[in-house]
């Protein structure tokens, strides 16, 4: 929320889980014997104590310097997002999210500088592409740890025909690859720089973030009042990404915060939303990556 209200961010990372517990019981026996002359009598008690207790320390560490750089501003890798689409994941949600443009081909994007609606052709590739993965005849590979990532079209032309021929064929004249080749070399960039080469221009999570950011539907008084822009809606598609927002705390949500006065959230039968909020957890684990990557120290004491 404080990105859509042009306020500076802070960016958390969990440093450390400690968990303490313990188990304490105790166990009584007490007996009495009236040996006296009268009507007492012998007494005898049994009784029993329990306590358990958890006391889990979380310790959350701010991103700056370098960790800040590298998790949040620096660019996706391609080949880590044409392996979600090959895992099954669509191409539509993943390269929306993602993606800047795909041979020149640009994407939506909305930031507090302007918002662009994307090339008609870039929704028509992108459902393509689905289509052509969904029937195997697109896939990823990489042949050795030192080559460049390759998309490859495992059927040859005899393989394919009806719709997938003409889904592939599309893909073919929009992205300026040869019509015949079945191999095209996965860069990072705006533009390709040689023959079947496909070149994509990626974002990094914060700029992922600034574009959900500016997609949440705000109050009007907010707009009025000038503390914020207009909200962000694409063109030729549905939209992602939908939080409403409310005077009380909605019963039914999947996600909500208090800003400003107002509730801001996620329903909970918005089942679009809630994949795309998910997929943004993926999409965090990728920016650790290397030897140097791991978890939070858990440690488990009694």
């Amino acid at each position: 929320m404080r990105l859509r209200y042009l306020e500076p961010p802070v960016f958390l990372e969990v440093a450390s889980v400690i968990n303490q517990y313990s188990l304490e019981g105790q166990v009584s026996l007490q007996g009495g014997i009236n040996s006296g002359v009268g009507t007492g009598t012998d007494t005898l008690g049994l009784g029993g104590a329990g306590r358990w207790a958890d006391r889990p320390t979380i310790t959350y560490t701010p991103l700056s310097g370098r960790q800040f750089a590298r998790n949040l501003m620096t660019p996706l890798p391609p080949e880590a997002l044409f392996a979600l689409v090959q895992a099954g994941w669509p191409s539509e949600l993943i390269f929306r999210l993602t993606l800047r443009s795909i041979n020149g081909i640009e994407g939506e994007w909305a930031s507090p500088a302007g918002r662009r609606a994307a090339d008609p052709r870039f929704f028509e590739v992108l459902r393509a592409w689905d289509r052509l993965r969904a029937a195997r005849v697109l896939g990823l590979r990489r042949e050795g740890t030192k080559e460049a990532a390759k998309i490859i079209v495992y059927q040859t032309g005899d393989g394919v025909a009806g719709a997938v021929a003409r889904d592939l064929a599309f893909v073919r004249e929009s992205l300026g690859l040869e019509p015949e080749a079945r191999e095209f070399q996965l860069i990072y960039g705006l533009v390709p720089d040689g023959a079947n080469q496909i070149a994509v221009l990626t974002s990094s999570m914060l700029e992922i973030m600034v574009d959900l950011a500016w997609r949440i539907d705000v109050p009007d008084e907010h707009l009025e009042g000038l503390r914020t822009g207009a909200t962000f809606t694409p063109e030729g598609a549905e939209p992602l990404f939908r939080v409403h927002h409310a005077a009380e705390r909605p019963p039914e949500a999947y996600a909500a915060v208090r800003n400003r006065g107002h509730w801001f959230y996620i329903d909970d039968g918005d089942m679009v939303s809630k994949r795309t909020f998910a997929v943004l957890q993926i999409l965090l684990s990728l920016t650790e990556s290397g030897e140097t990557a791991r978890g939070p120290v858990v440690s488990i004491s009694n």
